[in-house]
């Protein structure tokens, strides 16, 4: 039994957007695509500034260099599987905002790993 006589039970989720809500879907994942981005050049930077900064003995010159490289290629790999799958979806008319959202997790784990192979 339900409170309101009227209510009709959960509604059915629907598998394409249109009109307002896939507008403000393309304009909430286009922001969480730009910050990724710019979290990306910004962290990849620090990490190249740290590793300039860094030793000059070989075993520490392998480490900094391992982990720029992993940092490098798991940003540049998470920004853009990130950015297709978000076109993919939002030419498809689907919910796409969650894509960008897990490229900059994804994106974060990258540059966390990278940062302490170049602390190791």
């Amino acid at each position: 039994m339900s409170l309101n006589q009227n209510f009709a039970g959960p509604a059915a989720r629907r598998g394409r957007l249109d009109g307002a809500d896939r507008a403000l879907d393309t304009l909430v994942g286009l922001v969480i695509l730009v910050v990724e981005l710019l979290i990306g050049f910004l962290v990849v930077y620090a990490l190249y500034l740290f590793g300039v900064g860094g030793g000059d003995s070989s075993g520490v010159t392998d480490n900094l260099e391992g982990g720029f490289a992993f940092a490098l290629v798991g940003t540049v790999a998470a920004v853009a599987v990130t950015t297709l799958v978000y076109l993919v979806r939002l030419a498809r008319a689907r919910r796409s905002w969650s894509s960008p959202l897990w490229g900059l997790i994804l994106l974060s784990v990258a540059c966390i790993v990278g940062y302490f192979i170049m602390q190791s």
